[in-house]
């Protein structure tokens, strides 16, 4: 019998709250062990310094093309994804020589 759980975000304060649907008992049981008792975090609390925010009006990722046995990938500290994209533009790893860089920068322009 499936059954619906909710984990309210960890953060003092915040209102948030992750649903899931369990499909059994164990399954009900495994979820709760992951993310209850505050373990899960909302997007906003998950990585903060993600967040763009009005004191947080600018961030830039980085990431390099990475060689592995079975091709070429993206990621910050080790590889992750053959391809990349966001808003305008896409990039995947194997159309580029190893340590190639890709900077992503997410910019928020207030009104005057």
């Amino acid at each position: 019998m499936k059954r619906t759980v909710r984990f309210k975000c960890g953060h003092e304060g915040c209102d948030e709250y992750a649903i899931y649907e369990a499909d059994n008992k164990a399954d009900t049981i495994r979820l709760q062990a992951s993310y209850g008792n505050g373990k899960w975090l909302c997007t906003r609390h998950s990585r903060p310094d993600e967040l763009l925010s009005i004191e947080n009006t600018e961030i830039v990722t980085v990431m390099r093309v990475f060689e592995q046995p079975y091709g070429k990938f993206w990621g910050k500290e080790k590889a992750l994804n053959g391809f990349v994209h966001g808003p305008g533009f896409k990039g995947f790893a194997k159309d580029f020589p190893v340590g190639t860089t890709i900077e992503v920068t997410a910019k928020i322009k207030l009104p005057k």
